[in-house]
């Protein structure tokens, strides 16, 4: 009888062991049922880099911040205004509001634009600070980047909102950018595409974008050029030079003003106006010369906007160069 007890129990436990084992293996696929739907599991490390929306994104410290359907959110209509939001970063980062109260200008006539930095809780960002004299900055760029405005809205009587009056030059699609500087000191934008109608209805074909095959232009009575310390390479660091000389005379210009707290301001944007780079002189010399650093992200080509001051005028030379 003794030896049938224990056949018994060792039977009991076999049974045990296995629905122990079934239970496992059930809790094992629900655990990994919801790591394939991207839900918090311990040990299951949530985003990276590659995962954050391209059109939005802390800034390199190298880069200091410096021209729309949304990247990321929701459009909504409604009373004639045009809505559209942009979501604060997974890893923190305050968040865009666009708002049209009139809806989006058709080209050539001047409309409102309303824009409302978020901070985490959803709410205006009141503790942005001033960055080049400046709380936000505001790049417009058309598709093909033929068209380039840097703008300054006004922050209203609620701190974090700001408005500008925008004007379209002609109908298409045109990227938004904001440009700011957070509470923490931390540089961030954030970046919405709008499209614009006209008289015709017919988008302005804009030309096709190719790198300059010689980087010297004419500007306001200057002969303005850009030189690399190397052949520009993604990932790499690189110098731009600009230098400044009389068009009619070619003696170097020394009257350069400070624009915005720096010598010179420099706007860079890839093809696909995906990767947006702001950056400032090194120094304030006043001329000839004005110098920068940046890192390209990536291979391809990349428009540069080049903003000085002198006499009073602000004076922007656009180059287009290949990065290998």
């Amino acid at each position: 009888m003794g030896i049938k007890r224990r056949i018994k129990k060792i039977k009991r436990a076999l049974a045990t062991a296995v629905v122990l084992l079934a239970l496992g293996v059930a809790a094992g696929y629900w655990m990994s049922g919801y790591a394939k739907r991207g839900l918090p599991v311990t040990a299951v490390e949530s985003g990276n880099l590659q995962d954050r929306p391209a059109h939005s994104g802390m800034m390199d410290m190298e880069q200091e911040g410096g021209e729309g359907e949304s990247a990321a959110g929701a459009m909504d209509e409604h009373d004639g205004a045009m809505n559209m939001d942009m979501p604060a970063n997974a890893d923190g980062a305050d968040g865009a509001q666009w708002v049209w109260p009139a809806g989006v200008p058709e080209a050539g006539e001047t409309g409102k634009l309303r824009v409302t930095i978020t901070g985490k809780d959803g709410k205006p960002d009141a503790g942005l600070q001033i960055n080049h004299e400046k709380k936000l900055h505001l790049i417009v760029v058309s598709e093909g980047l033929s068209t380039f405005m840097h703008m300054h809205p006004v922050e209203t009587a609620e701190q974090g909102v700001f408005d500008a009056s925008v004007t379209f030059p002609a109908a298409g699609r045109y990227e938004l950018i904001a440009d700011f500087k957070t509470p923490d000191g931390s540089q961030q934008w954030q970046s919405t595409w709008v499209q614009t109608g006209g008289a015709s209805g017919k988008r302005q074909a804009e030309p096709a974008l190719a790198a300059d095959q010689q980087l010297t232009r004419a500007a306001d009575g200057m002969a303005v050029s850009l030189a690399f310390d190397k052949a520009p390479k993604a990932g790499e660091s690189a110098a731009l030079t600009f230098s400044f000389a009389d068009q009619a005379t070619g003696s170097p210009v020394r009257d350069l003003q400070p624009y915005l707290g720096a010598a010179g301001h420099v706007v860079i944007l890839d093809a696909e106006a995906k990767h947006y780079l702001h950056v400032h002189a090194m120094d304030d010399p006043g001329g000839p010369t004005a110098m920068f650093h940046t890192t390209f992200p990536s291979s391809g080509l990349y428009k540069i906007w080049g903003q000085f001051q002198r006499k009073g005028r602000i004076v922007t030379v656009p180059f287009v160069v290949k990065v290998g």
